[in-house]
């Protein structure tokens, strides 16, 4: 084997310093590379789903480096929790202590409760916790408090929850995760304690279990526990809309086989980098902070793609069977203009992209369906930058008289004569991969809304311009 002399991680980027640490491997160019072990792994998935080049998962732009300064604490990950040192004054042994303590802090809460059974296993020795907690809300009328509640779809969950009527309470919200190896009861009120509760390692009889029970106030292991408690919820809020696209699919006239095949595609596209990604924060011991943060970054940008996806598709078929609807509100459009850049930073920087927003005044207020216009806006600028390879892309968004217009130019490829007519019609694209369904959502969502969308090339030849008119 060869001398580990600057060996370099071709992942991580960080030396590898021990000799059985090191494993290798070549390139279609024959270039040998160099891994730590934990880090070959998840290379190797990387390589059998997306190939040798896996470049557009914007690896390079993660800070690999080790950094003086650590990321967000929200940001990081279960794994932390598992791996803190604590206080002998924060390990409660009683577990009736521990309960009692439960107990006081849910009654006390004043904001948000969120409370997170890792499995099955772990329902049937906390769940009393949980009954416990729910009589006492219903004594003290805890309808402020808005708490969240996740847990794995079992007989004794069920009949708990609709022993207490909880799909009737509306501050109470139920979400299901899948059933895992991992024994732990997390709760956090008002973000400001965590309870938590997990089997220890050194259990060999199932006999005897004994769990290292903790109750902290401390705003690392707070924050920490809302990181990991966040992830889940927004994993299962994703994980119930595709249920849903599912069910209304197989109830549906069946699509095509070629559109199935598309759908699967552009599914799996955002998917494999949450999962993957997701797997290597927790279990890759040689991350820090910055690295991540920066892999948090890519994973909440592909479940926001995730969750657009889904909504443009259920919300297809909600327009199929006549049950679309609009929910006004007044908020600042040139705000979700930023937000939305801010989003797309990094393809238009990887595409060397010039990019310019005007506007004729800031904050500009108006009255709308937020979540809708949104998406009409992410559709017209995911498509300027997704077809546009070099040159620049314009938005802009003025007051007139008796509208709002906005406007989205780019330098792109421009669209084809014969495709006018076709441009806003369901199921039509011109990307291979593509739903077929943003321009035609988009249409229908600014005609509910009284208003006017179109499309032109320039008068240059090079590129597109999509206008948009909402009346006042």
């Amino acid at each position: 084997m060869d001398p580990i002399i600057n060996r370099n991680c071709y992942l991580c980027g960080k030396p590898i310093k021990n000799q059985l640490d090191i494993f290798f491997n070549y390139s279609e160019e024959g270039v040998k590379r160099f891994h730590h072990k934990s880090c070959y792994g998840f290379f190797n998935r990387l390589i059998s789903i997306y190939g040798d080049d896996f470049s557009h998962l914007e690896l390079d732009r993660v800070k690999w480096g080790s950094g003086s300064e650590r990321g967000d604490l929200l940001e990081l990950s279960l794994y932390d929790i598992k791996n803190s040192k604590y206080l002998k004054s924060e390990v409660v042994s009683d577990f009736a202590e521990f309960k009692a303590m439960f107990l006081d802090e849910y009654t006390r809460a004043k904001s948000t409760i969120d409370i997170l059974f890792s499995n099955s296993s772990i329902f049937k020795r906390f769940g009393k916790l949980l009954e416990a907690a729910l009589l006492s809300s219903l004594k003290n009328q805890l309808q402020s408090v808005e708490v969240r509640i996740l847990l794995v779809e079992s007989k004794d969950a069920s009949e708990l929850l609709d022993r207490f009527r909880i799909r009737e309470i509306s501050n109470i919200n139920v979400n299901y995760i899948n059933d895992n190896r991992n024994n732990y009861f997390l709760s956090l009120f008002d973000r400001s304690v965590a309870f938590f509760s997990e089997l220890s390692a050194s259990q060999n009889s199932n006999k005897h279990r004994r769990y290292v029970n903790i109750i902290s106030r401390k705003e690392s292991m707070v924050w920490h526990g809302a990181a990991a408690f966040e992830s889940l919820w927004k994993q299962s809020l994703l994980e119930g809309k595709i249920k849903k696209l599912s069910i209304k699919i197989r109830n549906d006239t069946k699509p095509s086989n070629n559109y199935m095949r598309i759908l699967a595609h552009e599914l799996k596209n955002p998917i494999q980098p949450i999962l993957g990604f997701s797997d290597m924060i927790q279990n890759n011991t040689r991350l820090d902070g910055d690295q991540k943060n920066d892999l948090l970054k890519i994973i909440s940008r592909n479940a926001r793609k995730l969750d657009i996806m889904t909504n443009n598709i259920l919300d297809y078929a909600r327009m199929e069977n006549n049950n679309f609807t609009l929910n006004y509100e007044i908020f600042d459009i040139i705000k979700v203009f930023e937000e939305l850049l801010s989003d797309y930073s990094i393809q238009i920087n990887r595409k060397k992209l010039s990019l310019n927003l005007e506007y004729s005044e800031k904050p500009l207020y108006i009255r709308a369906d937020k979540v809708r216009i949104i998406e009409v806006l992410d559709n017209l600028i995911g498509n300027a930058i997704k077809f546009t390879e070099k040159g620049r892309i314009d938005l802009s968004v003025e007051r007139l008289e008796n509208s709002i217009h906005f406007k989205v130019k780019d330098t792109g490829r421009g669209i084809n004569d014969k495709d006018f007519k076709k441009l806003f019609t369901k199921f039509f694209t011109t990307d291979k991969l593509g739903t077929g369904l943003g321009l035609y959502l988009s249409k229908i969502i600014i005609l509910r809304h009284g208003g006017e969308i179109q499309a032109r090339n320039n008068e240059n030849g090079e590129g597109s311009v999509f206008t948009i008119d909402l009346p006042v």
